[in-house]
């Protein structure tokens, strides 16, 4: 009887002590788990925060560069003709014209790049249509502003050209989501800078 009874408690220590050193492990383990949820979204949180951030910034110099007044003595102007008046520029024989004309058409179209890469994160729709369509239609609304507000002319060729920025934006985004999947935003987050200082950089150069 006494060899079972010292078995016996034998047996309950060693129980208690494993069940002493699994919750002692469980805490460990927890612990770890907390520290790695506290890095991610921390992590996500300042990817939120670029992302935003870098968008909203895009959007106050898009407004600033398309908006601000003219220079003096430059006029206001309708053209509703497609292709009216990049031809003009292009087959023109003065050297001047034709350059104004390639940067303008570059500038044109690289300051709606990042509208287009943008959009389909904002609207949540994936149809490159669909975002492209959207592109034409605030381009169109921008030239209407301008001519209203007498800071620009309103020229079909210019939503044409931002037009074909924001399908060259969207066709790299679904790029992207095809080869990144759900690292798509963080993609953008960290593309979207260097993307939207090249394209300002071009339109800079066009309208200084």
């Amino acid at each position: 009887m006494k060899k079972i009874g010292r078995k016996f408690y034998i047996y309950v220590l060693d129980f208690i002590i494993i069940q002493i050193s699994n919750r002692k492990n469980n805490r460990r383990s927890t612990g770890g788990f907390m520290k790695q949820d506290i890095i991610a979204n921390c992590r996500n949180a300042l990817y939120q925060i670029l992302f935003y951030g870098v968008m909203i910034i895009y959007f106050i110099l898009l407004f600033f560069l398309l908006f601000r007044k003219k220079a003096a003595g430059s006029f206001q102007s309708v053209n509703l003709i497609p292709f009216h008046s990049i031809s003009a520029y292009l087959f023109s024989d003065d050297m001047v014209s034709r350059a104004f004309a390639l940067s303008n058409l570059l500038g044109n179209i690289a300051i709606f790049i990042p509208m287009g890469v943008y959009l389909p994160l904002l609207i949540r729709r994936k149809s490159i249509f669909v975002n492209t369509v959207c592109v034409a239609l605030i381009s169109a609304v921008v030239e209407v502003l301008q001519y209203i507000f007498a800071v620009g002319s309103a020229d079909i060729d210019d939503v044409i050209l931002n037009t074909v920025g924001g399908l060259i934006g969207v066709s790299l985004f679904r790029v992207m989501e095809l080869l990144l999947k759900d690292q798509t935003k963080k993609a953008v987050t960290v593309l979207a800078p260097v993307g939207g200082i090249f394209s300002f950089l071009i339109l800079f150069l066009v309208n200084r």
